[in-house]
């Protein structure tokens, strides 16, 4: 496929945005529950960051957030995940779908990924691509501008992940209702450790 290089260059630019992102100034402390929460404005969007500690090796929490079905876990709102497109140590193209809160419609995503080591952090991005996938009757295309998951190690047994979401909706979900979800993200970190244990880790 001639667009190998394109969907590369935009996941490799993810895990430098989410590097990046991270690593900003800007933003707010957004409470304690269910995890160390904190949100930003990037563009009239609110950005989300959880941070969460997981009493797992580092090791095991990276095997666990690479396999599809532990999203499902981690998350009861993702309906559908499918591999579109994969190249293996460069990148892989998911498309996702999303239940909606009522009255909101579901909401998919087509994104690209990719995985490095950074030191001793392993980093986990994810971003929106072009990749060729038909838009499903009555599910709104929304838009991740970037994503993903920050992994250290603490010790042995103790991993520290933090996750961060800056996504755009889209479609006619009132901007406070937007933000109050888009806000929320940050949650998935505080969900690990719980998926972890139910999945026999």
């Amino acid at each position: 496929m001639n667009n190998d290089n394109q969907y590369h260059e935009i996941a490799q630019g993810a895990i430098k945005k989410l590097v990046e992102l991270n690593a900003s100034n800007k933003w707010q402390e957004n409470g304690n529950k269910p995890c160390a929460m904190f949100k930003t404005e990037i563009d009239g969007r609110v950005a989300s960051k959880g941070i969460d500690k997981v009493k797992f090796s580092i090791e095991k929490v990276i095997s666990f957030l690479e396999k599809e079905e532990s999203l499902k876990l981690i998350n009861p709102m993702l309906l559908e995940i499918k591999s579109l497109y994969v190249v293996e140590d460069k990148f892989r193209v998911n498309y996702m779908q999303y239940k909606g809160i009522w009255p909101v419609d579901n909401r998919d995503f087509v994104n690209v990924s990719a995985k490095e080591w950074q030191g001793n952090t392993f980093i986990i991005a994810t971003a929106a691509c072009n990749f060729p996938h038909p838009e499903v009757k009555s599910v709104v295309r929304g838009e991740v501008y970037v994503g993903g998951y920050i992994i250290e190690k603490i010790d042995e047994n103790t991993t520290q992940v933090t996750y961060i979401s800056d996504a755009d909706l889209k479609g006619s979900i009132p901007g406070m209702i937007k933000n109050t979800l888009s806000a929320k993200q940050g949650e998935i970190a505080s969900k690990i450790q719980e998926a972890m244990v139910k999945g026999g880790y």
